[in-house]
Order: C-alpha cells, then structure tokens, then sequence
C-alpha cells in the first residue's frame, strides 16, 4: 500500500486499472485490486459470503419499516448500515440462516431500557400484547417522555416500525399488534425520544 501526499483539491477516489484511490483520516491511499475468481474461494470463504449476503438481505428489507434512520444516529464513529451490520452479523450462522430471530437487534441507541421489560400475549390466537416495566426512580423527567416503539415478526418478514401509544411514565399497558405479518412470533420493543433522536436497543419476545 503507497500514501499520496497531496492536497485535498487534488485527491481522487475509485478504480483505476488494477488499483484503487481512497481517502482515509484525511489522506489519500492507493492499494492494488484482488482479482479473486469464485472457483478459487475457500468453502470458509463461500460460507462467509453467503452469510454477510444473508445479513444485507436483512439490511435492505428493514429499511421499508423505516428502521435505517435509527442506526444512522445511533453512531458517529461509523455508517448506519456498516453499524448495523457488525451488531447483527453473529446472530447469522456459517451458512447465512437466522439462528435465532431473538438475537437480532433492531434498534440501538443511548437510552437505557427500563427494568424487568417484559410482553406476551392476553390471550392465544389474539392480537393484543401485555406488556410491563419497572422504571428506575432516579430517572430523569424528560425520560418518562419516551416513547414504545414496536415491530413483529413472522416467517422472514418484520412490520413497519409503529409507536405502542405507551409512554415510560405507565409502566404497563396493551397494544395491537399491526395486521401484517399476520401471525406474529415475535416483537421487538424499545424507547424513543419523543423527538425521536434518541433510542434504546430493542429486546425481542416470542409471543
């Protein structure tokens, strides 16, 4: 790898023949091009594809339930998707398969969860949830403010990311989960502010 001294007017980004130009902390670099056949990968390596195609599959779907804007402020160290992407990708095995749908996260943030967070159904076969929490008694005013957020999961599909109409301040209450995907196994709750700026990380219930 060569480092370019030059002035930032002059920097230029992309692919040029067998090499690449890229800015980094303010420097330019230049790094040759791996040219890589799919007959030559290793079968770890075709697992590791597969598995970080998987986990972009997931990406790309959750950005229609309006989660992506989440993860773009949950960091500034790094892009929203990339952020995403190393959070969730254990959650993945070798071969690309959601191992647990409960080990993903859907939200992640600065805000701490409440206490003993807890959901399940009323009744089977019903759409309402049940949920509760206990909130820590030096919590701040503004906290109480934040919002339950929500989306279910069945079957490869989540919803659209919906508010519960429960704030902090309750500590308990009901919503209905939205009629897509029908036959929920599973939600993701956090808080939001109520600027929504601000987020906790989601915990998943099978219900």
């Amino acid at each position: 790898m060569a480092k370019i001294k030059s002035s930032i007017e002059a920097m230029v980004s992309g692919k040029i023949g067998p090499v690449v130009y890229y800015q980094l902390r303010g420097q330019q670099y230049v790094r040759t091009v791996q040219d890589r056949k799919k007959d030559s990968w290793s079968p770890q390596q075709k697992l590791h594809r597969q598995r970080f195609s998987k986990v972009i599959q997931l990406w790309k779907q959750l950005k229609s339930t309006h989660i992506a804007p989440i993860w773009k402020l949950a960091t500034q160290e790094m892009n929203g998707y990339i952020y995403f992407m190393k959070i969730n990708m254990p959650a993945f095995g070798p071969d690309g398969s959601l191992t647990n749908p409960r080990e993903l996260q859907l939200s992640s943030g600065k805000l701490r969860l409440p206490l003993d967070l807890a959901a399940s159904r009323q009744a089977a076969g019903i759409s309402t949830i049940a949920v509760s929490w206990e909130n820590d008694p030096n919590l701040k005013e503004v906290r109480l403010q934040d919002e339950l957020m929500m989306v279910s999961y069945a079957n490869g599909v989540y919803s659209v990311l919906s508010p519960t109409g429960l704030e902090r301040s309750a500590q308990s209450g009901t919503f209905t989960l939205p009629v897509m995907p029908a036959a929920a196994t599973h939600v993701y709750l956090f808080f939001a502010s109520k600027d929504k700026l601000e987020y906790t990380e989601s915990v998943c219930f099978e219900i």
